[in-house]
């Protein structure tokens, strides 16, 4: 008489029973379809379909039905159901310098860097130098007053501004001084000095040599001063002088030498703008019988961020210290300054925008200390109730737009919206690819669009991604070749001065643009939109539904637009995470292109799939193929389970001990150890008791002895 072996206990079979085994499906899991894993039937193969990217890149692993890619390069996701290769770039001639501003000025487009601004000649596509004079510019706006338009490019120290584009002038306006201390009584007809009349002076005779007189003013922010004078030996000299300003409680020399006799001469600060209440001069020798001074003036200027604001121009310097501004409606003409009280840390942004709270007009500064807006009545900054990490390039961008604020925050973006922030950026989820990490450096906005740069300083590549503001998802529009290519700067000309509209960015020392329509984000709906040559890889999710049990790769389908021998879709695809680089075909023809199929149409076995596309063009840069839609069909192959049907034979006065055991083992929840052979050096199987008849059932058949059918069953195995 047969026995088994079922949870430490041996058990016999009733006379001439046999174990019925069968092999079974361990869980019939639908892979198909959204939501958690229902029970179905494995019989038919599985598709999933890839339409729908627009959700945007950084999602690792994932199903088709959240709209999402891991990475993409030269290709363009931005409308549904239709992938089309990535906009032409083209180098912008030879600028030399790394731009940290692009801006349009009267119909024409002009890229800023170290010493050097130039303007965009369509002609001969190439940049014409326009001046050379600033050192180190930071910031560029375009504002007009009742008298004229102006471009203003500033620095950390300085502006500098162009009615024109031709003609650069220094952004200063004279003041004069308004009293004056002559302490060791070395000059006569000290007033003369700021009567504003060249014609008279005061006067310093040879005897009084190196005494100096100092000239006042209201405090000022102040980063030059200019001097008329004269040494008078028998005829007129140049004097030789030494100038110095008083600021930050202490007298600072700005220049010693000799300067032009009888005519204004300025004299920059080499620290830049500070607040000034004082300058003196005095003479270093006297050749002559006295040196004349006819006239000196304090100059006041604009440093550091700017905007416009209330009808005036605004800036703050670096540290966020001084906010200066100009009268009303005549942006050259400074009006005055206050200082704000804080640690701000390093500021890299000035803005104009509103309250989020109730709608009112204000002033945004961001940097690495946070969001900032500042209430020019009172002259107070106020920390906005928002954080993000205190890191170097923390702050370095943020707009008013959509009646929301951007700010970037190092790797990410923050959107804060009325009693609510939240993280957008790049770096959410699976985040971007190792080497193409960076600092959000600057955004732009194109009709619904954020489009903003990832800058990879000298180990990373750079990026250009945008956003929707509508529905989201971070969508690469552009990646430099290497590392160490920084893309620092963005500006969108409009399709009313370039064709299809124009981003230009600066990347390293070059200047660079691609069409970027503003009249339709569906670039197929323009003929004369131009596509990059081939694209990189477009990579989607790894495909993991229920990745423990092993599936078999099928063949993939598509349909497609505008494909032919010379532009199509190449599809390729890696295994168990290996890089999806193997390359499983072409799409050559639309709109139903032959299938794809893996080994020869045997399939190939997988636990997860990674896919990608490459779309291919031809010599017309106007022409793309398109993807439309992307099936992949597989079958899932689950490791088969045992189960086994028996009758346990219970007579005598055993019968109700085992049929107690029994049903202690179907109530039991782990599982329990089976030895079909009922010799336990043999193989063992995990079981679960899953089906025996109820006590009452058997003893309406007569005592409690007997036989019962049990069924016992593997629940897993891989």
């Amino acid at each position: 008489m047969r026995t088994i072996l079922l949870n430490s206990t041996y058990y016999r079979l009733s006379p001439g029973s046999m174990i019925d085994q069968r092999a079974i499906n361990p869980f019939i899991g639908k892979l198909g379809g959204a939501g958690s894993p229902t029970y179905s039937d494995f019989s038919q193969a599985s598709a999933e379909e890839y339409f729908d990217f627009r959700n945007g890149i950084g999602k690792k692993r994932g199903i088709a039905s959240e709209s999402r890619l891991d990475w993409s390069e030269g290709l363009d996701f931005t409308t549904e159901g239709q992938a089309v290769l990535g906009p032409l770039v083209t180098t912008a001639g030879a600028f030399g310098v790394a731009p940290v501003k692009i801006i349009d000025f009267q119909s024409g487009t002009y890229a800023i860097g170290n010493s050097q601004i130039s303007k965009w000649n369509t002609g001969t596509s190439s940049w014409d130098s326009k001046d050379t004079s600033l050192a180190s510019p930071l910031d560029a706006i375009v504002i007009t007053d009742s008298t004229d338009e102006y471009l203003i490019v500033s620095s950390a120290l300085y502006s500098i501004y162009t009615v024109d584009g031709a003609t650069w002038n220094d952004l200063v306006e004279w003041n004069s001084p308004t009293g004056f201390v002559d302490g060791s009584a070395g000059w006569t007809n000290e007033a003369n000095a700021y009567d504003e009349n060249t014609g008279t002076y005061a006067t310093c005779l040879a005897a009084d040599n190196g005494k100096y007189l100092e000239l006042t003013i209201a405090a000022i922010f102040c980063d030059r001063v200019r001097v008329y004078a004269q040494d008078v030996n028998g005829g007129p000299n140049d004097p030789d002088v030494a100038i110095d300003l008083y600021y930050d409680g202490a007298w600072t020399n700005i220049y010693t030498g000799t300067i032009t006799k009888n005519t204004w001469v300025t004299k920059k600060n080499p620290a830049g703008a500070k607040i000034v209440t004082s300058m003196r001069i005095k003479t270093n020798s006297v050749t002559g019988a006295q040196v004349q001074l006819h006239e000196v003036d304090f100059g006041a200027t604009f440093a550091g961020y700017l905007a416009d604001y209330d009808n005036k121009l605004f800036s703050i310097t670096t540290d966020g210290r001084v906010v200066a501004y100009s009268a009303a409606k005549n942006i050259d003409d400074y009006s005055d300054y206050f200082e704000l009280t804080g640690n701000f840390g390093t500021l890299y942004e000035l803005f104009e925008g509103k309250l989020l709270s109730d709608g009112t007009p204000t002033l945004y500064f961001t940097g690495t200390e946070g969001l900032y807006t500042i209430d020019t009545t009172t002259e107070i900054a106020y920390k906005q109730e928002v954080q993000y990490p205190n890191l170097t390039y923390a702050g370095h961008a943020g707009l008013y737009w959509n009646a929301n604020v951007w700010v970037a925050t190092g790797y990410g973006i923050l959107k804060v919206a009325p009693s609510v922030a939240t993280y957008i950026g790049p770096d959410l989820d699976d985040g971007l690819p190792s080497g193409y990490h960076g600092y959000i450096y600057d955004m732009e906005t194109v009709n619904n669009w954020l489009v903003y740069c990832v800058n990879g300083g000298t180990t990373d590549k750079s990026s250009i991604m945008k956003r929707n503001s509508s529905y989201g998802g971070n969508q690469q529009v552009y990646t430099t070749s290497a590392a160490n290519k920084p893309i620092a700067c963005l500006y969108h000309s409009p399709s009313s001065l370039y064709t299809n509209g124009r981003l230009w960015f600066g990347e390293d020392t070059d200047v660079k643009y691609m069409m970027f329509p503003d009249i339709t984000s569906n670039v197929k709906q323009i003929a004369t939109y131009q596509y990059v040559d081939d694209s990189s890889y477009g990579t989607f999710p790894i495909f993991r539904k229920m990745a423990g049990i092993p599936k078999t790769a099928l063949r993939v389908a598509a349909i497609t637009k505008s494909c032919s021998a010379t532009d199509y879709v190449q599809v390729f695809y890696g295994l168990n995470g290996a890089a999806a680089t193997t390359s499983l075909g072409t799409f050559i023809s639309s709109p139903k292109p032959t299938t794809l199929t893996f080994n020869s149409g045997l399939g190939t076995t997988f636990y997860t799939i990674q896919f990608a596309i490459k779309i291919i063009r031809g010599t017309t840069n106007t022409n793309s193929a398109e993807l439309e839609s992307l099936i992949f069909y597989y079958y899932p192959t689950p490791t088969r389970i045992n189960s086994w049907t028996m009758n346990i034979l219970a007579t005598g006065t055993e019968g109700n001990r085992i049929f107690t055991e029994f049903e202690t083992i179907l109530d039991t929840n782990t599982l329990v150890a089976f030895y079909p052979s009922g010799d336990s050096s043999k193989t063992a199987y995990y079981v679960k008791l899953t089906q025996m008849p109820s006590r009452s059932y058997w003893e309406e058949q007569g005592a409690r002895e007997g036989y019962f059918t049990v069924v016992v069953q593997e629940i897993s195995k891989d």
